[in-house]
């Protein structure tokens, strides 16, 4: 079909974009059938009056989205995250440790008299993140990464629940025992520590989720 029998206007919107078209990367046969696709519509909105650029749009973004993916290909690619077992332990326990440092630190400034009863001991501190980040990590190893799965599919409920629940007690008796170390080794962190470190580790967990697209462990991954 000729573009001899466009109106001015409608020929310049065609030009446009086979140029944008080429811009792109399509070869000679996929603008071809491109157009062939939409001159007829162009040819009947002409006979009304209605130039192409009205009911297609601007020419360069018409002819663009033929190289744009697709609303579907595009959440797949927002949706792809990082599940390495480290990483997400990682990303995790740093995570813990700078929510347990900010709360501390914030509690002994609007109270100082609760510094005493606040555990701010960095061993503590350290158990409290890593030994949790690793629980929170099976609990989605065992339970979040399943959730849309279906039943058949998903390991019994009864084992990743007793693992769960070893990890988390593992967790609760080392928190309880790392309080009763001497000083030189559970040395308490002064609110500026506590504060400091808090900083740090939420600087590493953006590090992690923007440089590695860290899956976080605290939520079933998208669908």
């Amino acid at each position: 079909m000729s573009i001899q029998n466009l109106t001015k206007k409608n020929q310049d919107f065609i030009n446009i974009a086979t140029h944008q078209l080429m811009k792109d990367g399509k070869t000679d046969n996929e603008i071809k059938v491109i157009l062939e696709e939409v001159l007829p519509s162009i040819l009947e909105q002409q006979g009304k009056g209605v130039p192409a650029r009205n009911f297609l749009g601007a020419p360069t973004v018409w002819a663009a989205s033929f190289s744009q993916p697709t609303e579907t290909e595009q959440e797949t690619v927002a949706e792809e995250k990082n599940t390495k077992p480290l990483l997400m332990w990682l990303d995790s326990s740093f995570f813990l440790l700078a929510i347990v440092c900010l709360i501390n630190g914030m509690m002994a400034i609007f109270n100082p008299k609760s510094v005493n009863t606040i555990s701010s001991g960095l061993t503590t501190l350290l158990t409290l993140a890593f030994v949790g980040g690793l629980a929170f990590y099976m609990m989605y190893y065992y339970i979040y990464r399943h959730a849309n799965k279906p039943r058949s599919e998903r390991p019994s409920t009864w084992k990743s629940l007793g693992i769960i629940f070893l990890a988390t007690l593992v967790w609760m008796i080392l928190y309880t025992l790392t309080p009763l170390l001497p000083s030189a080794l559970n040395p308490s962190l002064p609110v500026w520590g506590l504060l400091l470190l808090s900083a740090c580790a939420f600087l590493v967990c953006y590090y992690l989720r923007r440089h590695y697209k860290v899956q976080s462990a605290f939520a079933p991954p998208r669908k």
